[in-house]
């Protein structure tokens, strides 16, 4: 396990969620059982991190009452994916180590972050992600900061795959079984519904 003082969270709240502003709604400032989901994320990373970073590229201020705003890098371009708000994150970071978590992702395993940190290290594998017998999960992810020059060639290349940087990488998948609904990523109103009754 990562030590916290080496760890920093960060929360994924900076993509476009086209089905969301359709009806006018910010996806991570969404309330969810009476929070907004980015206090959800923060809460899932706090008890494990030495800070937490929220990458957001609209509504800054408000983003900014749960943690450091990073916006994405505008030398990476606008909207280019969610590796960019990572990359922008790792220029930011102070510890060795980045715990990653999407915003729309409000009830991961309760064991994410340790079964993550504990599948890399130093002299081993750099990226660790989640994954199920039903798929991947790659912004769960844990990374090593000295990815981030790497990781912005990637991108001023022109690439945006996650899977792809990540197997680059050599990173390592870590399976989750018998999580349920765990995995379970909030994208339209109805979803924000349906994980009212996952939270409770």
């Amino acid at each position: 396990m990562i030590a916290r003082s080496l760890l920093t969270g960060l929360v994924l709240a900076g993509g476009q969620g086209r089905r969301m502003q359709a009806a006018a709604l910010e996806k991570g400032l969404l309330e969810l059982n009476g929070k907004p989901l980015v206090e959800h994320a923060c809460g899932h990373l706090a008890p494990y991190v030495d800070k937490v970073l929220i990458s957001a590229n609209t509504n800054l201020d408000r983003y900014a009452q749960y943690g450091d705003v990073v916006p994405d890098d505008l030398a990476l371009g606008e909207y280019s994916g969610p590796l960019a708000g990572i990359a922008s994150a790792l220029r930011h970071v102070a510890t060795p180590w980045l715990v990653v978590l999407p915003v729309d992702v409000p009830c991961p395993p309760v064991d994410l972050i340790e079964r993550l940190c504990a599948s890399v290290g130093d002299e081993g594998p750099r990226i660790a992600y989640a994954r199920t017998s039903a798929g991947v999960h790659p912004l769960c992810m844990v990374a090593h900061s000295s990815l981030v020059d790497g990781l912005y060639d990637f991108l001023l290349s022109g690439e945006r795959k996650v899977q792809f940087w990540q197997r680059q990488n050599d990173a390592v998948p870590v399976l989750f079984d018998d999580v349920g609904d765990a995995f379970f990523n909030i994208n339209t109103p109805e979803d924000l519904l349906r994980a009212s009754g996952l939270t409770e």
